[in-house]
This record gives C-alpha cells, structure tokens and sequence, in this order.
C-alpha cells in the first residue's frame, strides 16, 4: 500500500521538474525576442542624424579601463558588473543600444534589461571591436 504514494510523490516532483525547466527556457527564449540584435552598420544608422537619432542611449557595459582606451561618442559606461545597482539611471521607455568589446557581455546586459521591463532594446552584434573594424568613429 505504501507504494502508491510513493509513486505519486514520484509523479508529482517529475511534473514540477518538467514545469520548471520549461519556464526557464521560455524566460530565455522571451528575453531573448524582447531585444533585437543589431549589426554595427545597423547601430551606425539608429545613431546617424538621417535617422534623427532614434537611440536615447548608448550604452558601454565595458570596464572602465576598456572604455578610457576608446568608445562610441557620447556612450555612456555602466560597466556589466554593476549594471543591476545602476539600472535606474536609464529611464524606462527610452530606446538603449548596449554594447561591449565583441558582443558577449551586451548580450547579458539586454537580458538583464529586458528582464526589469525595458522594451526598445538592441545589441550590438560585434562591439566595439566590429565598430572599429568597419573604420567608424571612437573616442580615444
């Protein structure tokens, strides 16, 4: 007799497991369509005057020391490690392109982003490493 609540117990922890699991990758997967990728040439032109600036910020998540070599004119830096203190510093509503040195650590940070309800965001594929690849302007 003591087997059939075993066997429900069982049952129980596999469909919370699998409900479990399956939450997290649909949280990935919807933050993952929240933000869009964007190519360096594609952030150039949300930048670009003809465009009439459609980027709020432009947003380095390097350390300091990556961002005093060289970045974007006018980026602002909030480096990816306190990212999650300085959140309030952009406002909600405005459109934010992040980007880093290649691309890994603005993708965490449009995760990041997306998930506290930011919705105009876009990462740019590369950083800043395919920005000066393609010749365009930094700050040195």
């Amino acid at each position: 007799m003591k087997i059939f609540p075993k066997k429900n117990f069982i049952v129980m922890v596999i469909a919370y497991l699998v409900v479990l699991i399956s939450g997290s990758f649909m949280s990935e997967s919807f933050a993952r369509e929240i933000f869009n990728n964007v190519s360096v040439s594609e952030a150039k032109y949300m930048m670009s005057e003809q465009n009439n600036s459609k980027v709020d910020i432009v947003l380095d998540v390097r350390t300091g020391e990556e961002f005093a070599r060289s970045h974007i004119k006018n980026a602002v830096l909030i480096p990816i490690m306190v990212l999650t203190e300085k959140m309030h510093e952009i406002q909600m509503g405005q459109s934010v392109l992040v980007y880093c040195h290649n691309g890994n650590r603005s993708k965490v940070a449009c995760e990041l982003l997306t998930s506290r309800g930011h919705k105009y965001v876009f990462n740019m594929l590369g950083g800043i490493e395919s920005w000066m690849e393609k010749g365009y302007e930094v700050v040195e």
